[in-house]
Formats: structure tokens, C-alpha cells, sequence
């Protein structure tokens, strides 16, 4: 008879073992499809009392600025009784703060009815109190990269950090309240809240098995809380990002917009430019002319020039602005303009150079400078008048003997100072004989992929080389010879001019 007794009672265990067991499975279910905060925290709250059948149900969250312990939301009991209801969180916040720094449930069978909160505000006289924990994803010791390995809570099992004794020595703390304040500070506190429940009007007993079933119930929506915090986070963030990126196209847009009119301009650049360039330059029975030009972007800083000053004068030059783009293409605009206003009733290549300068430094406010090269070539009595501000050494062959002379730079570029100590050249020729290579440093410093230049040197051998070939045959074959040497595929880094002049 005994026995039949004994095992009618674990028949009994068993039931409730499994009826506790479908019951935390429901919740579970329920807890999952709450679609907010509120919902999950009221289910909570509505399981203790409806499931379980806790009279009054309270969730208390943490105030951190006041240090205190606040409802946040209740079931069972009037909004009116607990709106005012604050537990300090320090040593004097009695057993629901122990709780709560304990990490587990605790049992108050009977209140102090002097100093208990629960009893002097709500007249409890048993209640359970079960703190309600988010799921820790990194230890304290690891997210904080903490060295302190003497502390209690570093290289432990157990993650809830707050709870183990004698653990924070990164805190220093001075009491015990100092270090709870210094825990629900901390990133890695991962505490939601406090229930409180008790059973003020049925006064039935609380089991063993009622706190297993609530304990199962609450860590199941602790989880379920801050995997619904993560994914409102992650939500949160992608609505930020596709706002940022709503942004980011019609930043992109008005970058479009704004580039497209800048493209627009800078063919309209590259138009007025290449007007200000001379277009065709035709051979005349005392000179022939080859020419190529070459912008690094869409518009440049070099100019090359050969017109007629008189019947059988001619003005030859080639300059480069310093740097390329459309402040230095404005600059050689403004160069040429200068060049034929002061070369029309002055046949001195320094005198004409001397008033450019002048102008530059009085009326162009700039930190770019100008070399240039020019010369009057007079066919009438086969003479050649030339100096150089600052610019790259001319090539000058004489076609009847082959030997090469240099032209060197005898003065200071253009723009920078007032006094260029230009130096002014003059030689005759026999009529047929000379060549004259004119060039900018974008030819001899364009560079091979392992940054060797092509050089003066190059220029000149392919220089003497074609001497034989006609002008425009010249050019291509110096240009050949570059690009074999730099490779097919490199872009200019600077402009390239050059003139190939036979007279």
C-alpha cells in the first residue's frame, strides 16, 4: 500500500513536472511572437499571474541617473499604489536589490515589517523576487581586454560579472554601493529589470516548482528580449543606412549634375583653347613646320606659336606654364595675348620677353611662372634673334654639316621676378640649312613604368637621326621613338609640345 502511494505521488511529480514543462514551451511560443518590447514584457507579466497565479506582478527597471529601482509596468495591482514606489539600488535596497547584484531568485517568506519595502508600501507578507537578465554575448574581461587576472570574474564560467564576490578590481570601488553604481554603468550589465511577485489574496504557499517554472519562464524572455534589441538594432541601423544612402544618390546626383556642367565647361575650355593654338600652320618657301600638342588633362598649359610679324619676319616661341589644368591654360591664354600685342613694333626677343614679365607682376596675382622661348626669325636677311626665359634646352641642327648646337636657357622664367637677366642671341644662316627642335619638358620627362625619363639626350639622337626626313616625318618618328620608350599605354603626366622648323 505504500508503495502504491509512493508512486502515485511521483505519478503526481511527474504531471506537474510535465505540465511546468508545456507551459514554459507555450510562453516560449507566445514570447516569440510579440512583434515589440511591450508586448514581450506584458506577456510576461500576464503568464506570472494568469499561468502561475501570482496575485501581483511587478517589473521594476533600473534608473540609472537616480539610482533606484522604478515600475515599469505592473499587473494586479492599481497603477495609483506603485507610482511613487522607488527602491534605492544601494545595500539599503533590501533583498530585490540582492537579487539583483546576486543574479538569482529570492525568497522573502517574512518581510521585515519595519525596513522591507514591500511590506510597509504593499502590505506583502511573502513574495519572490527574480531578476530579469539579457543574454551576455562576451564575457566582462574580453570586451574590456582586461589584464587583471587575479580578479574573480577573468577567465571564470560564469558571465554575469556583477555577481561573482570580489570581482571589478578595474572599478577600485570604496563600498559596496560604489560598486553597483559602477555596474550598471558598465556595457557588460546586462540586467533588463527586477520582477516582483507575490500572492496577497490567495495565500497560497510558493513552491519549489513555482519558482522553477518562473525562473525557466524569465530566462526564456530574457533572451527573448535582447534578441529583440539586437534586431531592432540591426533595424534601426538599416533604416539609417538606407536613409544614408538616399542620401548619398542625391549627393551623387547633384555631383553628376555639377560634373556634368564642369565637363561642359571644360570642352568649351578646350575649344576657346585650341582657337588660341595655330591651326594648320602652312609651309612658305623659307619655312616648313611640324607640329604636335598634347594637354595632360582637358585643357593645358603650353603654347607654341609661329606667325608673321612683317612680310619675312616671323615670330617663333614655345612656353609652359608651370603645373597643367585650367588655371595654367588661363595663364598661356593670357601669355599669347601679351606676346602679339607687344611683338608688333618690337623686333628684340628680350625687350618683348621684359614687357611680358612687367605685366605678369603687375597685373597677374599668381603663383605660377612661365619659361619661354622665342625667337624672330628674319628670312629677308637670313638671321635668327632668340632668348630663353627659363625654358628647356633648343635644339638647332645645321642640315649642311649635321653638328647640333644647343640653345640654353640665359635668364629666369617668366612671373616671379622683376629683373629675368635675360640674355639676347643673334645668328646668321645660309637658307635651307637649319633645323630647329622646340619642345616642352612634357616630351623628355615622360616616364617609363619604372620611372625612368626619356630624356634630352633621346631627344637629340632621334633629333640627328631624321635629320634627313621632312618636318611633319620628324615629328612622327620622335614621338614613335617616345612612346616605344615609355610604353604604349602611359598617360601624359604633363602637356607635350613640339615644333620641328626647317628654314
Amino acid at each position: 500500500m505504500e508503495n502504491i502511494t509512493t508512486l502515485r505521488q511521483q505519478n503526481e511529480q511527474l504531471k506537474a513536472q510535465l505540465l511546468n514543462t508545456s507551459l514554459i514551451h507555450e510562453l516560449t511560443k507566445v514570447l516569440h511572437s510579440c512583434t515589440n518590447l511591450q508586448d514581450i514584457i506584458k506577456t510576461l507579466l500576464l503568464a506570472m499571474q494568469e499561468i502561475i497565479e501570482f496575485d501581483r506582478v511587478i517589473l521594476f527597471t533600473i534608473n540609472r541617473e537616480n539610482f533606484c529601482l522604478q515600475p515599469e509596468s505592473s499587473v494586479g495591482i492599481p497603477d495609483e499604489d506603485i507610482c511613487d514606489f522607488t527602491i534605492p539600488l544601494g545595500f539599503s535596497g533590501g533583498e530585490i536589490t540582492d537579487a539583483l547584484f546576486l543574479n538569482r531568485h529570492i525568497l522573502v517568506e517574512k518581510p521585515d515589517a519595519v525596513n522591507d519595502h514591500f511590506k510597509t508600501k504593499l502590505k506583502s507578507s511573502s513574495y519572490l523576487a527574480i531578476p530579469l537578465i539579457k543574454k551576455v554575448n562576451r564575457k566582462c574581461w574580453e570586451t574590456k581586454s582586461c589584464t587583471k587576472t587575479a580578479c574573480p570574474a577573468h577567465g571564470g564560467y560564469n558571465p554575469y560579472c556583477w555577481s561573482i564576490n570580489g570581482s571589478g578590481l578595474l572599478i577600485d570601488a570604496r563600498d559596496e554601493d560604489e560598486r553597483r553604481a559602477a555596474c550598471i554603468a558598465c556595457p557588460c550589465f546586462k540586467v533588463e529589470g527586477v520582477l516582483w511577485m507575490d500572492r496577497n489574496t490567495k495565500n497560497t504557499p510558493i513552491t519549489s516548482d513555482d519558482i522553477t517554472i518562473v525562473t525557466a519562464s524569465v530566462t526564456m524572455a530574457g533572451i527573448v528580449i535582447e534578441n529583440f534589441n539586437i534586431f531592432d538594432a540591426l533595424e534601426k541601423a538599416n533604416i539609417s543606412e538606407r536613409k544614408i544612402n538616399n542620401k548619398l544618390k542625391l549627393i551623387n546626383n547633384e555631383l553628376q549634375v555639377a560634373n556634368a556642367r564642369i565637363n561642359r565647361d571644360l570642352d568649351h575650355a578646350r575649344t576657346i583653347q585650341q582657337g588660341l593654338l595655330p591651326q594648320d600652320l602652312e609651309d612658305t618657301p623659307e619655312v616648313k613646320i611640324g607640329t604636335y600638342y598634347l594637354s595632360a588633362d582637358a585643357v593645358g598649359g603650353d603654347y607654341y606659336d609661329v606667325f608673321n610679324i612683317e612680310p619675312g619676319i616671323y615670330g617663333l616661341v614655345v612656353a609652359d606654364v608651370s603645373g597643367h589644368g585650367v588655371a595654367s591654360a588661363l595663364i598661356m591664354s593670357m601669355g599669347k595675348i601679351l606676346l602679339k600685342t607687344f611683338s608688333r613694333n618690337e623686333h628684340s626677343p628680350q625687350k618683348t620677353l621684359e614687357r611680358i614679365n612687367q605685366t605678369f607682376l603687375s597685373e597677374i596675382k599668381t603663383d605660377h611662372f612661365v619659361t619661354f622661348f622665342y625667337a624672330i626669325l628674319d628670312t629677308n636677311n637670313h638671321l635668327l634673334r632668340f632668348t630663353s626665359a627659363g625654358h628647356c634646352p633648343i635644339i638647332l641642327l645645321d642640315r649642311s654639316t649635321g653638328a647640333g648646337n644647343l640653345i640654353k636657357a640665359d635668364g629666369l622664367f617668366l612671373g616671379v621676378f622683376p629683373d629675368m637677366m635675360l640674355h639676347e642671341s643673334e645668328i646668321s644662316y645660309k637658307p635651307g640649312t637649319i633645323r630647329m627642335v622646340l619642345y616642352t619638358d612634357g616630351l623628355i620627362e615622360a616616364k617609363k613604368p619604372n620611372d625612368e625619363m626619356y630624356g634630352f639626350e633621346r631627344l637629340r639622337s632621334i633629333s640627328e637621326k631624321t635629320l634627313d626626313k621632312d618636318v611633319k616625318t620628324t615629328v612622327y618618328e620622335i614621338l614613335k621613338d617616345q612612346k616605344i620608350f615609355c610604353a604604349e599605354n602611359t598617360s601624359p603626366e604633363d602637356d607635350i609640345t613640339l615644333l620641328v622648323i626647317d628654314f
